[in-house]
């Protein structure tokens, strides 16, 4: 089976933003539970752990330069990164979009991935953070052109069709404007559809880690009950870490 054939799990990589090994676990986690045939593509800075398998493509990409005020910066270099993506797979139809601070703990196919699922079913704005201030940026461009303003960022593996998210980019010059591409896609293409609701309490696909003293009862009971663990900055701890790699034992 050639590299076209398989599912490109494509993970774009800033090596300034890592915090300690989660590209590795992440790693770790499609090789033990994605029952799919797959390549992983990391795409921006290397790291040693692109070296330890044919199932690892590695595309060098440098960070796109600092932005004007008024984008961000990771979003406008999403952009540079699927491209050099796509140069590299042309034949490919789509890819799964996954973060490196996501791991799987349990068994997953393809459906699991394609599953539509939604943060919330209101996009909101907390504060005047970059992110915050992209996501009302985003808020705006739905609403101005009439879709669904639906929280479609999960920061879960994301199955994306190529011409589709192409289609965005020319309509809306994402190479130089920036949004949440993720909540462009589905509003845009699948706004009407049902979708299911994260919750960590009900849902059985994600465990957020989203602070430095998280409730570790979800944590451990996340190897039985969902599917991925995933965090953010302040999620990242050194027990965390600890916990990750006694269960992939690396």
């Amino acid at each position: 089976m050639s590299r076209e054939d398989k599912y490109l799990v494509v993970i774009p990589f800033f090596a300034g933003g890592a915090q300690g090994r989660e590209l590795e676990y992440a790693i770790a986690g499609w090789r033990r539970h994605f029952k799919e045939p797959y390549q992983i593509v990391i795409v921006g800075d290397y790291h040693p752990v692109v070296d330890t398998g044919d199932d690892i493509t590695f595309i060098e990409c440098e960070r796109v330069p600092e932005q004007p005020q008024g984008n961000y910066r990771p979003h406008i270099d999403f952009v540079k990164k699927f491209k050099a993506v796509h140069n590299a797979f042309p034949k490919s139809d789509g890819f799964i979009f996954v973060a490196d601070d996501v791991y799987a703990v349990n068994d997953f196919d393809i459906i699991d991935v394609k599953v539509f699922k939604q943060q919330s079913a209101k996009l909101k704005v907390r504060n005047n953070s970059p992110w915050e201030k992209e996501k009302e940026k985003t808020i705006c461009l739905l609403e101005q052109n009439g879709y669904p303003t639906r929280n479609f960022t999960t920061h879960l593996p994301t199955w994306i069709e190529w011409d589709k998210l192409e289609e965005l980019w020319d309509r809306f010059d994402m190479e130089h404007n920036s949004y949440i591409f993720e909540d462009l896609y589905f509003n845009i293409y699948y706004g009407d559809r049902v979708a299911l609701t994260l919750h960590i309490d009900y849902d059985n696909y994600k465990c957020g880690v989203y602070r430095p003293s998280p409730r570790w009862e979800y944590i451990e009971r996340a190897l039985k009950n969902k599917i991925w663990i995933q965090n953010s900055v302040e999620g990242w701890t050194d027990r965390l870490d600890r916990f990750l790699a006694e269960y992939y034992g690396i």
